[in-house]
Formats: structure tokens, sequence, C-alpha cells
């Protein structure tokens, strides 16, 4: 059972189990697993794991936000495993993305007979639809078509965040802090008035950050601004100099709702730390701030943060860790950071509309921004971005509610 073992869950156990007991030829194991086992980094070596030891068969993830679990008595997204005992080459990887789920014991056997039919395309009387994933994408870990109703935005998605032409945070030596752990356990909000105050981004709703420049929305303190003495200024507490070390001017958000917030990253003339923001450190010039910013808010920076959500896929969750995997462009090279931090410029004060709102000229500009600097086709970002804004997790509603 070595490499199965996981010290943070018990499932991983089970699955080993079940590798033990199935028929060796032809054994076939389903089981119901939270999305985010599919995508998280965590889970990457048991997806392979189960990738050499079977051929993934079906992957089924209901797309539908009022309807996201395949199990009783919780909310969090899961999807539909079923693995095959195989030999030779494997097939691709069945993708089975449901816009309903059936209500009855009758709906279930006509969903059954319209599968057992459909290959590959739309499944008849709006259940969703069926497609493949290539076989050497499941091998390398890569299961990620299962958070997507689109098809073509699961392909481009994984495309874009294994494009070469753009660089991992982590390898531009820029890093991602979870500075709202810290400011939970050891600070507390406050107002600006207070002395030893210091202002953070917290709000990542609809009435938070509505525009690409930050805005400071609280003021927290240490909540024991005393313990090594009186405070004469600003800073001047260990702990806070520690956390605003971590300050920076471009900030990613750590977890939105899908449907109602509006942006991915902020950037300002001003350091901040953030509680539902993770400030990004190692930026050598404010430029480059300003440029991530304006690629990570881009359809292809979305795309990538949505590859890998959270506990749902309508409101999804970031680690520092996973973000630091995010690939942006090379902000070193002057003229992509010059097209990129031009449009920041140009759009610093529009107010950016809620992801519902679908189509928009801001969101237009920064695509264009994006093909310009990568040399990439506007038209392919275009159609993505559309195709973005019908995510049923975006939209905010069932896709057989609006089609």
């Amino acid at each position: 059972m070595e490499g199965f073992v996981d010290k943070n869950s018990i499932a991983p156990l089970f699955v080993a189990l079940a590798d033990k007991c199935l028929n060796p030829v032809d054994g076939i194991l389903a089981m119901i697993n939270p999305t985010i086992a599919l995508t998280n980094t965590s889970g990457s070596q048991l997806r392979m794991i189960l990738a050499k030891r079977f051929h993934i068969h079906t992957l089924l993830t209901s797309h539908n936000p009022s309807q996201p679990n395949l199990s009783q008595n919780t909310l969090i997204h899961e999807s539909m495993i079923i693995a095959k005992r195989h030999v030779g080459p494997r097939q691709p990887t069945r993708i089975v993305s449901l816009d309903r789920m059936p209500k009855d014991t009758g709906e279930t056997k006509e969903l059954h007979h319209h599968l057992k039919a459909c290959k590959t395309g739309l499944i008849p009387c709006g259940w969703g639809e069926v497609s493949e994933w290539p076989a050497e994408l499941i091998d390398s870990g890569d299961w990620s078509a299962a958070v997507w109703r689109s098809p073509k935005l699961a392909r481009e998605a994984s495309r874009i965040a294994n494009d070469e032409r753009l660089i991992c945070l982590s390898e531009l030596g820029m890093t991602p802090w979870a500075t709202g752990q810290l400011l939970r356990g050891k600070f507390k909000a406050t107002n600006q008035e207070i002395q030893g105050s210091f202002p953070i981004l917290k709000s990542k709703s609809a009435d938070g950050q509505n525009y690409i420049k930050a805005t400071p929305d609280e003021y927290w303190i240490h909540k024991n601004p005393l313990s090594i003495g009186k405070i004469l200024k600003e800073n001047e507490h260990r702990e806070t100099i520690k956390l605003l070390e971590k300050a920076s001017s471009l900030l990613i958000t750590a977890g939105q709702n899908n449907s109602t917030a509006r942006l991915t990253a902020v950037a300002s003339t001003r350091k901040y730390v953030g509680n539902g923001w993770m400030p990004i450190t190692g930026i050598k010039k404010l430029e480059q701030s300003f440029a991530a910013a304006v690629f990570l808010n881009s359809t292809a920076g979305r795309l990538q943060l949505m590859r890998n959500p959270g506990r749902t896929l309508a409101f999804p969750t970031y680690s520092a860790k996973e973000a630091a995997n995010l690939r942006i462009p090379d902000l070193f090279n002057e003229r992509i950071c010059k097209i990129l931090a031009d449009c920041w410029l140009r759009t610093a004060d529009i107010k950016v509309p809620q992801y519902r709102d679908g189509e928009c000229e801001v969101r237009q500009l920064w695509d264009n921004a994006v093909a310009d600097a990568m040399g990439w086709d506007t038209n392919w970002l275009c159609e993505l971005r559309l195709l973005l804004c019908d995510e049923p997790h975006v939209r905010g509603v069932g896709r057989e509610q609006y089609k």
C-alpha cells in the first residue's frame, strides 16, 4: 500500500484496500470523491497511482450550482470516478458533465439510457454533455476536465496552465503569503485613527474591490499592542513589523464567489497585506505588479485559478502553495511588462462588473493587452472569455435554467 498513504485522510486507505480486493483482470472500482481531489497538487500522487493501476474510464460531475453533491449530508462539490482494470494502451477518459441531477428512479433510468447511447456530445433531454480527456493527461495527474462544464474550456485551460512561454510565480522569485491566517490569529479590526493600526484588503465580495487598483477597506492592529511596551509610531510592534514585511503592491484572491466577485488580483502604488487576499513578495519593479494584475484578471489568468478549486466550484479557496504555481508572462521582458502595465494604468479607474454580468469592456481590454503581449490570437481569447461567461458557476445558475 506504499504510495497510497496519506496521514491527513483516511480515504486513500480504502482505495488501497479496494485495489487489493478487486479482480486483477477486469475489476471495476467506483467511488465518489470531493472534486478538489481531482485537481489539487496534494492529490496528484494518488491520481497518478490510480491511473497506473487502472484505466480511468469515467469522471462524472454535476455542474448545477444547486446540486453539487453526489452523496448525502454534504454541500461540497463531488465527482464520481469509475476505474477499470486494463492491460495495454489506455483509451481517453470519458467526462460526463451533468446540467441536472435525476430526481427519482425513473429519471435515473432515463439518464442511464442516454449515457449508454451517447459516446460524445450533448446528452439528450438537457442532461448535459459527454466529452473525452486524453489518457496522457490522466496519467500525468491532470484530471481538471471534471471542474468545467465546457469541454473546450477544459482543454484550453490545461493548455494555458502548461504553456512554456509562461513562467510560474515561484520561478520568477515571487512568493504568495497567506497573511489572512496571521491577521486572524494575532490581530483585530480597528479604525484608522488608532495609533499603530495599518490598512489591509479584506472584502472580496461584490462590495469589496471594485477596481484593479487596490483600495484598503479596513484597518487592523495587534490584539495586544502593549505587550512589549508602549507603541510610539506605526509598525513599531515587532509582530506587526514581521507581518508587514509580507506586504506587497500586488495581491491575489485567496478565494471568492466565482459569480458575484469582480477581480482575481489587484495592484497599487502602496503595499498591503490582506485577509482574503494574498500579497505576493519578490517583485522587483512596481510596473511588474501592474502587469501581473492585468494578466491574472484576464481570461488566461482566471482559467488557471479556476482549474484548482477548493471545497466548492462556486466558491473556491486558494492556498499560497497552489498560487505559487500560477503561470504568468516573463515580467522581466520589458516589452511584455510595458504592454500589460500600460493597460493597468488605462483601466485602474474603471469599475469592474461582477463575473455574472458577463461580457464587458474592461475584460476585453485586459484580454487584448495579454494577446498583444504574448502574441496570442485575440479571437481565441475572446471565444474563451465568452465561454467562461456561460459556465454555470460563473452565471450562478444551472445551464438548463438559461439555455
